[in-house]
């Protein structure tokens, strides 16, 4: 999934067909879980929690069609990429579910080590790309006309450094997609006792660091650092405690200091551009991302305000940047999601949510923790952008999720 807009982008300038390589996923995606699902109940091995989370997901994907059907005159293109964009993400954990339950002594290392090994390529890209020209991927394939931003830049302003993407869409899915695996890797530096691996493992965690500080995505490195912090607060709570008990003079002193420099550096270009993202253009009625993020909200929640049984699939988000009469970003997936599908939409996307975290709670294993402190990550991003409409972050955590929920279950 990190790979696909890259290859499609580059491979379909050869073969044409940009289309064909960009919805081919997700037909193989629906055909898959089709597929896994007969195949877990013609085994009789469909748990009670299985049978409930494909029952939300089918009846969640109805629900677009009916209102589809119910608003005849949403852009037919749009209400198409709305229903891929927002059923595939519960889709992912049926995915991972069935393929544990037809596969009980599936090796889960052996999908961690795959993802990591992905995830480091697309970080080094990444930090390559920052020192590369900023036209690099228009001679992959990447331009505006083709659907893809060849290069970004904090509000658009070409005089600050580029912020790097790698193979992903845009910045900040880059950052949310590199959330998960270096959480993953912090976990196993701490378990590793092997030298040489701690060592490998810590440059790995270097170049992913390094990658999404170039990314510049503030609401993943506050995913991070709550993901983080939420992991060690789990594991090693009695071992915090303690610690600040013993030190708390010193961490007074780091907190003080860190709030002065901060609060010293306030007013300057580099903490306005970088830290705030503040628009520095002289023409005082410009909005900057962060104005735009509380319009975008505001006039989201004032849609479902006004019709709260939804305005139908791709009406927002994303998918409604294909409607010629204008996109509505709403700069908030769970916003995005009750203004396409309204408030019954909202509150089956939530339960499912809820249905899957507590499934994984009950997991006896090590990755867990990890996974359960990454949704948090993921539930901050998802308050600042459509971070499940990206298909690398979705499928990366929904599918682990799924799989982690098989395994070591407590009754």
């Amino acid at each position: 999934m990190p790979l696909h807009i890259f290859l499609s982008q580059w491979l379909s300038t050869y073969t044409g067909g940009l289309e064909a390589w960009k919805v081919g996923k997700d037909v193989l995606l629906f055909g898959v879980v089709l597929f896994t699902i007969c195949l877990v109940f013609a085994q009789g091995k469909g748990t009670r929690a299985f049978k409930i989370l494909v029952a939300a997901t089918t009846v969640y994907g109805l629900l677009h069609f009916l209102l589809w059907a119910l608003y005849p005159d949403i852009y037919s293109r749009s209400a198409e990429i709305g229903i891929i964009y927002n059923t595939r993400v519960p889709m992912y954990a049926v995915l991972g579910f069935g393929a544990l339950l037809l596969h009980p002594k599936f090796v889960f290392s052996s999908v961690i080590k795959v993802m990591l090994a992905i995830s480091t390529l697309v970080a080094m890209f990444g930090v390559f790309q920052y020192f590369l020209p900023g036209d690099l991927l228009t001679h992959f394939g990447y331009s505006l006309e083709r659907g893809v931003r060849p290069a970004f830049y904090i509000d658009d302003n070409t005089s600050l450094p580029v912020r790097v993407m790698s193979t992903l869409r845009e910045p900040n899915a880059l950052g949310a997609y590199l959330v998960l695996p270096a959480l993953m890797l912090v976990s196993l530096l701490v378990r590793v006792k092997d030298l040489q691996k701690r060592y490998l493992l810590a440059a790995a965690l270097v170049v992913h660091l390094a990658a999404l500080a170039l990314t510049q995505s503030r609401s993943a490195m506050l995913g991070l650092v709550v993901a983080v912090g939420l992991w060690a607060w789990w594991q090693y709570r009695g071992w915090l405690l303690r610690t600040v008990k013993r030190y708390w003079p010193v961490v007074a002193a780091l907190f003080v200091v860190g709030a002065g420099s901060l609060y010293a550096i306030r007013n300057t270009a580099f903490f306005e551009s970088y830290v705030i993202h503040s628009n520095q253009n002289e023409q005082v009625e410009d909005l900057d991302s962060n104005d735009y993020h509380a319009l975008f909200i505001r006039q989201g929640l004032e849609g479902i305000q006004e019709q709260p049984l939804g305005h139908g699939p791709g009406t927002a988000g994303l998918a409604s940047i294909q409607n010629p009469a204008g996109s509505f970003l709403t700069e908030n997936y769970y916003i995005q999601v009750g203004y396409e599908v309204g408030l019954i939409g909202l509150a089956l996307f939530v339960c499912i949510n809820v249905w899957l975290y507590k499934l994984v709670r009950r997991s006896t294993s090590h990755w867990a923790p990890v996974i359960l402190a990454a949704f948090w990550a993921y539930f901050i991003t998802n308050m600042l952008l459509h971070t499940w409409s990206n298909e690398a972050v979705a499928a990366q955590w929904w599918v682990l999720a799924g799989m982690i929920s098989v395994i070591d279950v407590k009754d």
